[in-house]
């Protein structure tokens, strides 16, 4: 059994190596697709042995758990047709340094990829709030606009469309109108979907899922990666009820 200090100079160690993605050769990629299927248990371990992970929220455990998901897929290279891996791989630094902060809260200028995280939790957890306070017809409006954002703005990839300005958007338009208009298009009917599949997602895979709505993930992707990741946890040992596929 690794020493906790050890754990996490191994994780920093291969947080620093992952930064270097996708390497110098095509062996070097190789070995750091199975560096990124280490990292996660590595730091779930070190959570786990200081009793930390019995007081994360439940959010935070879902976080880790879709993490361990991403880094399955990207040591496996489960989507050779990806043409670009560095956001999972900066995504997946980013959470393995976010969980670290909560075994070494003092010590948190040594993570410096996890800055603005804790902020997105806390955000994501009042957006939830905000959401379910909305008439039900109005619920898919919210995925309907963040959508149609993400489609139609150039944006700034470091400062994506968030769920917390077409929450912004659609309360306004609550105020003008008594029911959103019918429409037909298909953006309508996948929002339906996103509303109904968030319904079913645990409360702390909601909150996850809306924290990803606001870094870059369309809310479609984030509920199917979602229902994906849950599905996926008897792989590691997690029982939990699985859900119909998305």
């Amino acid at each position: 059994m690794a020493h906790r200090s050890d754990r996490l100079d191994q994780l920093r160690r291969a947080l620093d190596v992952l930064e270097g993605w996708p390497g110098s050769d095509h062996q070097h990629r190789k070995d750091m697709q199975v560096l990124a299927g280490r990292v996660v248990p590595l730091v779930w371990a070190e959570l786990r042995e200081r009793e930390v992970w019995h007081r994360m929220d439940a959010a935070d455990r879902a976080a880790l758990y879709w993490a361990l998901t991403t880094g399955q897929r990207i040591s496996t290279g489960w989507d050779p047709a990806l043409s670009d891996w560095r956001p999972l791989i900066t995504e997946l630094r980013r959470e393995c340094a976010h969980f670290a902060i909560h075994c070494a809260t003092k010590h948190t200028q040594r993570w410096p990829e996890a800055n603005g995280r804790a902020d997105e939790h806390t955000e994501a957890v009042q957006a939830l709030l905000w959401y379910r306070s909305l008439h039900p017809a109005w619920r898919p409006e919210v995925f309907r606009t963040l959508t149609h954002a993400h489609l139609t703005t150039e944006h700034d990839p470091h400062h994506p469309p968030t769920t917390w300005d077409a929450l912004h958007h659609v309360q306004q338009r609550a105020l003008d109108e008594d029911k959103p208009r019918a429409t037909n298009h298909r953006a309508t009917g996948d929002a339906n979907d996103v509303a109904e599949l968030l319904d079913t997602l645990p409360d702390g895979w909601q909150t996850e899922a809306i924290r990803r709505m606001s870094t870059g993930h369309t809310p479609g992707h984030a509920v199917t990666t979602a229902t994906e990741a849950i599905n996926n946890l008897p792989r590691f040992g997690v029982p939990l009820r699985p859900l119909p596929p998305p």
